[in-house]
């Protein structure tokens, strides 16, 4: 809607598909209703056909030719609507069935209207669709359809004992049967199309999954032609890869993304002037290349990892820090042994990158964003990271001080630490926890009491982790865990307030906050997420009963009761705080009128937000007892900590409806913040509008309306509403989230704040997720501050030691492609120790691949 020529809108049409019979329906429209262009989920491209009328087609095709088909139809059709999940067909009657299965699937569009069905399911058809593809029931008479026969007969003609068996066993046969169909389906189509432009291209680095497996060529004999293909092998032109993170790949992995390339139509006028035996061969030379280059930065990887304090020296002078003595020694004789030994690895590893970079750059271009925000800021970082106490105290800088454990929490650190020296060769689950929260701490100490006694075990992150769930522990180490837990207050709600982490992260997220702005917060535990979550609520609570009292002039026992009639003003037609606020909003909506048909919506929306105490305490001048007209005016001019005025982020947020987004993408937003409920006032009264995927066992009245928290548990609707609602001036405003937010998402229009409160191991993961704020239109573009990462650790603990071979990785993985590496107690401990990697070797080192 925004991207295309004007000439051709009215032209060019589109569609979308989530499901493959979606996309071999779009493909066999007449060239009338024809698309230009077809968006496709990569699960419709590998899922396979489980569409109701796809099984109802093989059911045809199984009876086809069968003695007896009239009472066999009679029969099913007292049960097909069960059988398929397809109740809602036979609305009429069941006789449906059988006059469906007395058809050719080709026409029943024809038997559906005649009996007033829509075969999408909806009242209202708006398609001429067949609800079978063409492409599915040319192929039906290949497969054989004996299996499914046999499954059906077995189904009881009446409800005995046995009949939901055998009722699942013919479901089971039906799915079975189909799952070549949609590869069958595809290469039967021939199809002949210009361009395939695949978003997240890494899902094909292994050659087993199904996705990479559609484009797959397989040769039979060195000197022989093509024999087989992936269904999708030769039916594009063109191909287009797209990825975020090409080189979290290992170089073999990303070879066999760029393999995929071959599949392409070679005989094409689109295709590159040599042919497809080149092609391979080039591949080859790029696949030697860079296993040269891999080998080389291997072998400087062990050489730096064996320099040493010591070596930091240049003749007699010893450098202050290794920047310094990596300037100096690069052109000096009066080096140590092991430095000479990383000079000469060195000069190979540039040498083999550079020879490398020449072969990738045919295949790959590669955009890395400024170090500096687009003009006319370019002078200003693009992001400032803020790393372990400096979290707390930004005057620290990047400070390499970690948070002091102290008080009551210096035993329970003390014993962790124990715990792992047990145990050097695993990896110290129980020390990572406790770095994250006292919940974390016990979440892997229950898992593993349920793991022994073969009960099921919670999960303990969203992730793929495997290292966390594969783990045994000594009886020694099982001592000083018990231990541990008896010293850890379970009792004590404000238990987490005494966790260094903790303390620190609500700390600076209520801060952040309380000056207008907008946080995400990132945490690796489950436990962790629902404790920062429980503790962030009542940090902002708090805050807004002090300020509010101390505002009013009244006790914190009032605060509720005053905020609560000051927010009914807002729907107080008589009110003046009423008028002024529709008058100011509605002046801003005259210059959009592309929006009057959602104005009463945007009002109401924008009236329901300020009235709450989150709002109140920050933006009105509650001081004068009472919201006059002129305290509206005051409100919206009220800046936060960017410089923008609640007024330009609500002008900024209509434009973006009208300029940035297509119509449907505006009712999303529009009917997301519609259901957003903010509560009547903060607490055990709020009417919080929590759903119960969000809850999450906790209880409603303890938390606050505008902080949120996404985790697997969190449904699919839901994370989309809170996203978008995120990315709006309204709530929620500070966002916990655990890893199922950290890409593909977008959370960055108002928000210019993230916090990584748990590490990870990959330090690519961390980009990913720093990358849900910094993307293209973000508020650092627009207000012209910088991205502000808060990285906090705890000192002197395994969550320093995390942070320090991380942040070592971060530029490694620069020059060692996919590096995976152990992670186990006395590896860590030997990775923290090492030098690290100057920022100038890595920049050096890598492979530059930005077109010229």
């Amino acid at each position: 809607e925004r991207c295309i020529p004007e000439h051709l809108r009215n032209t060019l049409r589109y569609s979308r598909a989530e499901r493959a019979v979606e996309f071999l329906k779009l493909l066999d429209d007449p060239k009338e209703r024809r698309n230009s262009l077809v968006f496709i989920t990569h699960g419709a491209m590998s899922r396979g056909l489980r569409d109701g009328w796809v099984k109802l087609a093989l059911i045809y095709q199984a009876l086809k030719y069968r003695r007896d088909m009239d009472s066999i139809r009679r029969a099913l059709s007292k049960f097909l609507g069960e059988l398929l999940y397809m109740k809602w067909v036979q609305k009429n009657g069941t006789d449906i069935w059988t006059d469906l299965l007395k058809t050719h699937p080709a026409r029943w569009l024809d038997v559906l209207y005649r009996w007033d069905i829509d075969p999408e399911g909806d009242d209202n058809p708006d398609t001429d669709d067949d609800p079978v593809p063409e492409a599915v029931w040319r192929v039906l008479p290949q497969l054989d359809t004996g299996a499914v026969f046999e499954s059906l007969k077995l189904i009881p003609r009446r409800r005995s004992k046995h009949f939901h068996r055998h009722l699942s066993a013919a479901r089971r046969s039906i799915n079975a049967n189909l799952r070549p169909l949609w590869k069958i389906c595809a290469r039967s189509l021939e199809l002949r199309l210009p361009l395939l432009v695949l978003d997240e291209a890494h899902h094909l680095k292994n050659p087993g999954t199904q996705l990479a497996s559609l484009f797959r060529t397989q040769e039979a004999r060195a000197d022989a032609e093509e024999v087989t293909k992936g269904p999708l092998g030769g039916a594009f032109e063109r191909m287009l890869f797209l990825t975020a993170t090409p080189f979290q790949l290992g170089h073999g992995e990303l070879c066999s993304v760029l393999d995929r390339l071959g599949g392409i139509r070679w005989n094409s006028r689109y295709s590159p002037s040599y042919g497809k035996a080149e092609f391979t061969g080039k591949l080859q030379d790029l696949r030697a290349s860079l296993d040269a280059a891999q080998e080389a930065a291997v072998t400087l990887d062990a050489a730096w990892g064996r320099l040493k304090r010591d070596d930091l020296r240049i003749g007699d002078r010893v450098c202050e820090n290794v920047d310094e003595w990596w300037r100096g020694a690069r052109d000096s004789s009066c080096i140590t042994p092991a430095a000479q030994s990383v000079l000469r690895c060195y000069h190979r590893v540039l040498e083999r990158m550079k020879t490398a970079e020449q072969h990738l750059k045919p295949w790959v271009i590669r955009h890395l964003k400024q170090r500096t925000l687009p003009d006319p800021y370019g002078h200003i970082k693009r992001r400032e990271r803020y790393s372990g106490r400096s979290i707390v105290d930004e005057k620290h800088g990047n400070g390499d001080r970690g948070i002091e454990v102290e008080h009551e929490a210096l035993l329970p650190f003390l014993l962790a630490a124990r715990a792992s020296a047990q145990a050097p060769n695993s990896r110290p689950v129980f020390a990572e926890g406790l770095a994250s929260s006292y919940e974390a701490f016990l979440q892997t100490r229950m898992m593993r009491l349920q793991k022994n006694s073969g009960s099921p075990a919670a999960e303990l992150t969203d992730g793929d982790d495997d290292d966390l769930k594969m783990y045994e522990i000594s009886d020694p180490q099982r001592w000083y865990l018990e231990r541990l837990q008896e010293c850890i207050p379970l009792e004590d709600r404000a238990a987490s307030a005494t966790h260094p982490k903790m303390s620190t992260t609500v700390e600076r997220a209520v801060d952040v906050w309380s000056r207008g702005e907008k946080v995400v917060v990132f945490c690796h535990y489950i436990a962790t997420g629902k404790a920062l979550r429980q503790r962030i609520s009542d940090a902002v609570e708090g805050h807004i009963s002090r300020r509010a009292a101390r505002m009013l002039s009244c006790i914190p026992l009032e605060v509720s009761e005053r905020l609560n009639l000051l927010g009914k003003r807002f729907f107080d037609t008589e009110s003046p705080i009423r008028r002024a606020c529709d008058r100011e909003v509605g002046e801003m909506l005259k210059d959009y009128s592309d929006l009057s048909e959602h104005r009463d919506d945007l009002l109401n929306i924008v009236r329901r937000n300020v009235r709450t105490p989150a709002f109140l305490v920050r933006y009105f001048p509650l001081e004068q007892g009472r919201l006059r007209e002129e305290a509206m005016q005051q409100a919206l001019d009220q800046a936060d900590a960017s410089g923008m005025t609640l007024r330009h982020l609500l002008r900024y947020f209509f434009e973006f409806l009208v300029v940035r987004c297509g119509e449907n993408e505006r009712i999303r937003y529009i009917e997301a913040l519609k259901r957003m409920q903010t509560g009547s006032h903060f607490g055990v009264d709020a009417v919080s509008g929590f759903a119960d995927d969000e809850l999450q066992g906790d209880s409603a009245e303890r938390l606050q309306p505008n902080v949120r928290l996404v985790n697997g548990s969190t449904s699919s609707a839901t994370r989309q509403r809170l996203m978008l609602t995120f990315n709006t001036p309204f709530y929620p405003e500070i966002m916990v989230a655990s890893s199922v937010m950290a890409e593909g998402v977008d959370l960055h229009l108002n928000c210019r704040f993230v916090i990584h409160h748990d590490l990870c191991w990959n330090p690519s993961t961390l980009e990913q997720r720093t990358g849900r704020i910094d993307r293209i239109g973000a508020k650092i573009e627009r207000c012209g501050r910088s991205l502000v990462v808060y990285m906090p650790y705890v000192a002197k603990t395994q969550d320093e030691k995390m942070y320090r071979v991380v942040m070592d990785r971060e530029r490694w993985f620069k020059v060692v492609m996919g590096e995976k590496y152990k992670v186990d107690a006395r590896t860590t401990d030997r990775m923290a120790e090492r030098i690290p990697l100057p920022e100038a070797v890595a920049e050096e080192l890598a492979l530059h691949l930005e077109v010229d």
